[in-house]
């Protein structure tokens, strides 16, 4: 397939979502999860100390919006300094030296609204882990693991969740392993029962001894923890180190930074979060990343959660550019896949950001944008956020007004449960019904003998009974069909003209459908819906 040379992808990047009564932790929202060393407070860092970058750390952590957040090298003050910035979580954390105050905490935080704390402690890395302060082995210095026991009281049937944050010794090979393999023995001990999340720095790359040690198989037994982001992303890349020296640039080295977490979980997404301003970073490690959601106890149904979002190149109905006000929006229906309309890519009008790497960045997805025309020193068009590589692409340009703005089927491709799959984004004629008429024909005629599936994302500008609508009925299924879910204008919703389409009409069974309440992020309110692939 023919590929744009102007296409921009965007890589994995790495606000929780309410509302939701289910008793099931499937039907929650994912627990999104980060794992961030802040460097100590007292570090004689220059123009990268403590009091200069404490708020954009604050800022980059709730840019993710973690539910389980674990910080390393922390101490009391920083402690309070982010439990004051972050008010709706809770902190658990001692200093290693007294189990007090004193020295560097592995202080976990987690959020109040979700989680109910059953019970904590302590334990430090060492041949004897009650002894408050011991160097265990031949560390340079005392380690510890902070763990809390939750309870989720929206799921009272879902097990308990043991979280366990720590930072191994910078120094001793042996301790590091021998850390390792206590870890991996206090989860069997502590968390019988439990699903478990496991965050730290390891100070060991992927493949280490410690590294096999808590995450490999030891004979017989498996780890009762893997590796989020080999999970998510299983081939390994060359730039994923996560050792920064404050220098955004500094990509390479080995991975220190994990996420662990038991066979409980779906690895939704997980990632590296590259946050930067002008060259620096919140940190002198790039904080990690991974939302996980429940394994579903009452189906093996493979699903499809797809997201149609005209974001009015990011200006909500209150007149403010706020992209991740969007982010928010997007994530709190966890989509596999997003189509975006009217997407501003390095314009004037919003301030030269490329707006498709941000809200990857902001959601953790895959991006890719293509152009529709040149806009304000920069481009305008459409955009896919995906959970999926996307593999190729292909801007279709369909009939309409050539000397005045152009319309296009942005199409992508990606593997989706074993099989390619067209994931298409289009905006047809905001005017003329005309215009519209022979845009739907040629989208239709495009994929007419397409031996994949497709699905077509987008505004059409048209409702649902009208002629545009009509021309997909024949062999196209609707994901709002039979029923009418106004979209626009997001403050007073009168008239749907957002849509889910997909082909063969018979290759989706729509499991739920819905136009979600959010009048102020953008002009049009998002559609959202859950596709059970039917058929081999």
């Amino acid at each position: 397939m023919a590929r744009l040379g102007r296409l921009m992808v965007v890589g994995l990047a790495v606000a929780a979502c309410g509302g939701f009564s289910q008793s099931r932790a499937e039907d929650l929202p994912p627990i999104r999860v980060m794992s961030f060393n802040i460097r100590y407070g007292t570090a004689r860092d220059g123009e990268n100390s403590w009091t200069r970058r404490r708020d954009f750390l604050v800022e980059t952590i709730q840019s993710f919006g973690p539910d389980l957040l674990g910080t390393q090298e922390t101490l009391a003050d920083q402690r309070d300094f982010l439990a004051e910035k972050l008010p709706g979580y809770e902190s658990h954390g001692v200093g290693r030296d007294d189990g007090q105050k004193k020295g560097e905490m592995a202080a976990l935080f987690f959020k109040k609204d979700r989680f109910e704390k059953l019970a904590g402690g302590h334990f430090w890395l060492s041949d004897t882990p009650d002894a408050v302060g011991k160097k265990g082995w031949d560390a340079a210095l005392p380690r510890l693991v902070s763990w809390v026991k939750l309870k989720e009281p929206k799921a009272p049937d879902e097990p308990p969740l043991l979280f366990l944050n720590t930072h191994f010794d910078h120094m001793g090979v042996k301790a590091r392993a021998e850390s390792a393999q206590l870890i991996r023995k206090k989860i069997s001990e502590l968390g019988q029962g439990c699903r478990v999340v496991v965050t730290g720095d390891f100070n060991a790359g992927e493949g280490s001894g410690p590294y096999q040690a808590l995450f490999a198989n030891d004979g017989k037994a498996a780890s009762p923890v893997m590796d989020t982001l080999r999970v998510y992303q299983p081939a390994r890349q060359k730039e994923e180190g996560t050792f920064t020296e404050f220098k955004a640039t500094s990509t390479g080295g080995e991975r220190i930074d994990w996420i662990g977490c038991s066979p409980h979980f779906e690895v939704r997404t997980a990632g590296i979060d590259r946050t930067q301003k002008n060259g620096s970073t919140p940190s002198d490690h790039f904080p990690v990343t991974a939302v996980l959601r429940a394994q579903a106890k009452t189906s093996q149904k493979k699903t499809l959660r797809v997201l149609c979002y005209n974001i009015h190149h990011g200006r909500g109905t209150d007149n403010k550019v706020d992209l991740p006000r969007l982010a928010r929006v997007i994530r709190s229906v966890d989509p596999d896949l997003v189509a975006l309309q009217e997407v501003d890519n390095k314009t004037r009008r919003t301030g030269g950001v490329d707006q498709t790497a941000e809200l990857a960045r902001l959601t953790g997805l895959h991006g890719l944008f293509g152009r529709q025309i040149d806009f304000e020193g920069g481009l305008y068009g459409q955009a896919v956020l995906s959970r999926f590589p996307i593999t190729a692409s292909n801007i279709h340009v369909l009939p309409g007004e050539p000397n005045r703005e152009t319309r296009i089927a942005f199409e992508t491709r990606m593997s989706l449960f074993g099989k390619e799959h067209s994931f298409v984004s289009t905006h047809l004629h905001h005017q003329s019904n005309d215009f519209r008429v022979l845009q739907a024909e040629k989208i239709r005629e495009i994929f007419a003998q397409a031996n994949r599936p497709v699905l077509v994302v987008g505004d059409l500008n048209a409702y649902p009974r009208s002629k545009p609508l009509r021309i997909f009925q024949a062999d196209w299924g609707n994901a709002t069909a039979g029923q009418v879910l106004p979209t626009f204008p997001s403050d007073q919703p009168a008239n749907q003209i957002d849509y889910i389409l997909f082909k063969p009409r018979a290759g989706f069974q729509v499991l739920q459908v819905l136009v979600l309440d959010e009048p102020v992020a953008s002009d049009h309110r998002p559609v959202f819906a859950v596709l059970e692939p039917v058929g081999p």
